[in-house]
């Protein structure tokens, strides 16, 4: 397994409009399993919280009213992302969070955007080992760690907390993939 670090990134968006109000990010080393930093912050937006999404995040009006914006947001994880000299491609659970978050960021092109155009989708792998197994192929993140045995450490749909069993449940398959020698050459 490679000792490298990687950024897990996670959003939590408002609803109906999409709009980022949350965003949650783990540097982790795959070798060691190590959790090096964490990063959690709200994003102004200036738009009421829906109902449902405060009561499943716990996200306020308060916490994004005094929140900072969505470019400071981008800087601080940039500045993360470089310091722990992380893979340029951040691994999500699910796809897009990196697209959305450069959508939001307005910005046409992926040269000037940090994690360029790709990302690591957990869940992705997840689904296709279930796949591979022959089993039923249910993806929700808490249901997932525990296919694994593994429980959800914090709160569901907090976006750090989210990030961070992202990062334990993708090192945990790659493990499992290791482990079982899918055709390896040993380089």
């Amino acid at each position: 397994m490679t000792d490298r670090n990687f950024m897990t990134l996670d959003l939590e968006m408002n609803q109906p409009s999409g709009k980022i109000i949350q965003i949650g990010a783990v540097i982790g080393n795959l070798a060691s399993g190590k959790i090096i930093a964490e990063y959690l912050c709200h994003i102004k937006v200036h738009e009421m919280i829906s109902d449902y999404i405060h009561n499943l995040t716990g996200i306020s009006q308060e916490d994004v009213k005094h929140g900072i914006t969505l470019d400071q947001a981008y800087r601080s994880l940039s500045q993360l992302h470089k310091r722990y000299e992380c893979f340029r491609n951040p691994i999500t659970w699910g796809g897009g969070d990196s697209l959305e978050l450069r959508n939001q960021l307005g910005w046409p092109t992926d040269e000037m955007f940090l994690f360029g155009r790709r990302w690591i989708d957990a869940k992705t792998l997840f689904v296709s080992l279930r796949f591979a197994r022959g089993q039923q192929h249910q993806a929700g993140l808490a249901r997932a760690l525990r296919k694994f045995n593994m429980e959800f450490q914090g709160k569901k749909h907090c976006a750090v907390d989210d990030a961070r069993n992202t990062f334990l449940i993708y090192r945990r398959m790659l493990q499992e993939l290791r482990t079982q020698n899918l055709g390896e050459n040993n380089e």
